[in-house]
């Protein structure tokens, strides 16, 4: 059983990216997603695999959703055009655990199908402007616990009510 970790950052209006990049700059929180993922399986979109430093995968090989784009940069990574491909190789797999980085079409269709057990969501207390949106009602019914806070963010660990393992 393999459990599904959500993590992003966004805007009060859900904004997660612009550009195929983040719309903000705050090194803290980059450490934290970094200390928190280090190791782990990730697994995102095509556009968020492109978009993402190299070296963040040095550990594990990156777990890739794409509807049949060539994955341009590394070689060695896993990559699935479909949930049900997804879902079908995750019990050979020998991890307890991994991160969905992203990006909105991937969380929301995680989100959807009700595949995430927990999700890391920082709150940047600033509006940004941006092209690429989470849809935060999905967390309505969520058990919110913050984890840190701080004038710039506030970090929320979010439970699903109905606890998914694959």
């Amino acid at each position: 059983m393999i459990k599904i970790i959500g993590i992003m950052a966004a805007t009060p209006e859900g904004i997660i990216g612009k550009e195929h990049a983040l719309p903000w700059y705050y090194p803290e929180e980059l450490d934290y997603f970094r200390h928190l993922t280090q190791g782990s399986l990730m697994v995102m979109g095509r556009k968020t695999f492109e978009a993402t430093p190299p070296d963040l995968f040095k550990d594990h090989p990156p777990l890739v959703f794409s509807r049949n784009h060539p994955l341009k940069r590394l070689p060695n990574h896993l990559a699935f055009s479909s949930l049900e491909d997804f879902l079908s190789w995750c019990p050979s797999s020998p991890h307890k655990e991994m991160f969905m980085i992203g990006g909105a079409e991937i969380a929301h269709l995680f989100l959807r199908e009700n595949v995430i057990s927990e999700f890391l969501l920082t709150k940047i207390h600033k509006s940004y402007s941006g092209d690429t949106t989470l849809d935060l009602t999905f967390f309505e019914t969520w058990e919110k616990k913050i984890l840190t806070s701080n004038l710039t963010y506030t970090t929320l660990k979010l439970q699903n009510p109905k606890e998914t393992l694959i």
